[in-house]
Order: C-alpha cells, then structure tokens, then sequence
C-alpha cells in the first residue's frame, strides 16, 4: 500500500506538473509542437481549472483511501482484523467516495454554471453510491464482528 501511495503522489504532482505546462504555453501565446501532434488548438483558462480541480479530488481521494486500506491491511496481517478501529476505517473509507462524489458534482455544476467546455457533467455515477453503501454495510458488519468477539472473551 505505500507504493501506491507514492504512486498517487507521483500521479498527482506528474499530473500538475503537465497541466500547468500546458496552461503556461496557453498564456504565452506561444505554440507548442511535438513529435505526433500536428495541430494545437488553445484551450481556455478555466477549462484548467476544471481539469486541476478533477485531478486534485481524484488523487488525494486516492491517496486517502490507500492510507485507510493500508491501516486495515495492517490489522490483518497482525492477525487481528476484527477491531474497533477497522469499523471506523471503513466507515472513513465510504466517506471519502462519497465526499468524492460530491466534490464531482459540485465541479460539474459550477462548470456548467459558468459555462466552462469541458466533459465533467452533473451526472450520477451508480458504482460510486454502490461502493459507498458497501463500504458503509462492511463498516457495519466489522462493528458486530468486533461487539461479537469482545462478547465471547467474556463467556467462560
């Protein structure tokens, strides 16, 4: 998990690093040409924006949800995945999608609002709300799971 994390830093800064290229030409006026692009069309400012915006939610949601997953990885290897805290990292896990989705949403619609071109859109992504329901239901089942055992060390 901590490789792909570094992965998500690497893929948030490389990301960064393209888009402000690419938003620096823009503003200079200047053209930019390579190997197996013939044509370069300027795109507008606020289009970066939308972009870098994406970008951001995507890999810190990224980065975020690996740290989480790290953590319950953790438990399991110590042999002991059914603790409180795993209840809670999933319940983390299922907000972080979810925040996900909002901030998507919110995006979309103040792209639309200023009518910015690009393909980020208010619509709703079913996999995403899937996921978070799932997420929260695992949550809740780690909750029982833990109540269940701490239970049972108490029978004699």
């Amino acid at each position: 998990m901590t490789v792909i994390t570094v992965l998500g830093w690497i893929g948030f800064v490389g990301s960064a690093v393209v888009l402000a290229a690419f938003i620096f030409v823009d503003l200079t006026g200047g053209e930019f040409q390579a190997a197996g692009i013939e044509v370069y069309e300027s795109v507008p400012l606020p289009t970066y924006v939308v972009a870098f915006a994406i970008l951001f939610v995507v890999f810190i949601g990224f980065i975020l949800m690996a740290g989480q997953l790290k953590k319950i990885l953790q438990t399991l290897i110590d042999g002991d995945p059914f603790v409180p805290e795993n209840a809670r990292r999933l319940n983390r896990l299922a907000m972080i999608v979810a925040g996900m989705e909002i901030c998507r949403y919110v995006i979309g619609i103040a792209a639309g609002m200023f009518e910015v071109k690009t393909s980020v859109d208010f619509s709703v992504n079913l996999a995403a709300w899937v996921a978070v329901i799932t997420l929260w239901v695992l949550s809740q089942v780690f909750a029982e799971g833990t109540r269940l055992r701490e239970e049972e060390k108490m029978t004699i």
